[in-house]
């Protein structure tokens, strides 16, 4: 009897943990969730290192991505910095899920201008008729000095082949940022392919903001979209006028 009651307090406890949690369930802080980063094959793209609150943990590959183990529930910034420069390129705050694996690609490329977490689009999953793309600006001061544009956005109508505007405006398009990803229309019923041009608003008047030939629009979309997404890289050529560069996922 006496071993059984110094034994009591233990059991009580052992109880007590049990009943706090479902069958075949354990505390949160017991679960772990999966991150894989994959790198884009950018021209000259030096070696990334990442972090992730702060934490070292493994350099990125460009077959297949890296794959880390964290905690779940565990929320912190997983963060891209150049591995020989000791450089942070990027950061996004991200919470890690329980049992989940959740997926980034990372692009770095100096002559592209372009470096951030870049989505998966649909991941894998883009309907047939629609593309996903998210769009980087990588617009000179010079030539375009506001921080933020409008980007607006116009199509061919694939049958008649009339220009109608598409209703679509990202706002607050701010330089050296990348858009949310954006699905647009790739074909239509027929299965005839639309061709999209964007244009610049100023966001405080609305007013189309003009390239220096006068120019209102720029093209924006290549040939077969249908089921893709990318990144577009919009610049300008050093005249001012502007032209898009696009990146397959």
């Amino acid at each position: 009897m006496y071993l059984f009651l110094k034994r009591l307090p233990f059991l009580l406890v052992v109880v007590t943990f049990l009943a706090s949690c479902r069958k075949g369930e354990l505390p949160e802080e017991h679960y772990f969730g999966k991150v894989n980063v994959a790198l884009l094959n950018l021209p000259n793209t030096p070696k990334i290192m990442m972090y992730f609150d702060g934490k070292q943990l493994d350099t990125i590959d460009v077959r297949g991505g890296s794959q880390f183990i964290l905690p779940a529930g565990k929320q912190g910034k997983l963060s891209a910095y150049d591995a020989n420069k000791q450089q942070l390129l990027a950061d996004t705050l991200i919470t890690i899920a329980a049992n989940g694996l959740q997926r980034f690609k990372f692009a770095y490329s100096a002559e592209l201008g372009l470096k951030g977490f870049v989505g998966d689009g649909g991941g894998g999953s883009v309907p047939v008729d629609s593309f996903d793309v998210q769009i980087f600006n990588n617009l000179s001061a010079s030539f375009y000095p506001l921080e933020k544009y409008d980007l607006a956005f116009i199509y061919a109508d694939p049958d008649s082949g009339e220009l109608l505007d598409y209703p679509l405006v990202v706002k607050g398009w701010a330089r050296k940022t990348l858009s949310k990803v954006l699905r647009m229309r790739a074909v239509n019923a027929n299965g005839n392919v639309y061709t999209f041009a964007a244009k610049l608003l100023d966001p405080a008047t609305g007013q189309v903001v003009l390239q220096p030939d006068g120019s209102e629009f720029f093209i924006l979309t290549g040939a077969e979209l249908a089921g893709k997404s990318k990144v577009t890289t919009v610049y300008d050529d050093g005249n001012g006028s502007i032209l898009a560069n696009e990146i397959d996922l």
